[in-house]
């Protein structure tokens, strides 16, 4: 299998994430809020994941995730939109969002 020199790769990878792979904290959080949620559902607990894309244009290499909105200080981080995720009127209406693009990128 020959390797493409990455300055000549083209496309988009997509990632997903155990939720908390870099810390303690946000895994078991994650995992109580899953318990409470799937038991309140009558349903199974499932996994929580986090998704992020690593995309290569000729132009270089970005990395675009949405996370948790933690302040307004977004733009310093790279992020370039935030907004509600869930269906409307839904219960998880309410959770903000950011859409960060990491590399230079806009959205």
């Amino acid at each position: 299998m020959a390797l493409i020199p990455h300055e000549e790769r083209v496309g988009i990878d997509l990632y997903w994430l155990p939720l908390g792979a870099g810390g303690n904290f946000v895994r078991l959080n994650g995992r109580v809020y899953e318990a409470i949620k799937a038991r309140l559902d009558r349903r199974p607990v499932s996994g929580l994941y986090h998704s992020a894309l690593e995309v290569f244009v000729p132009e270089g290499r970005y990395i675009v995730e949405n996370t948790p909105v933690v302040d307004d200080r977004g733009r310093e981080r790279g992020v370039v939109a935030e907004g509600p995720v869930g269906a409307p009127g839904g219960p998880a209406a309410c959770e903000y969002f950011d859409t960060s693009c990491a590399g230079g990128a806009t959205a």
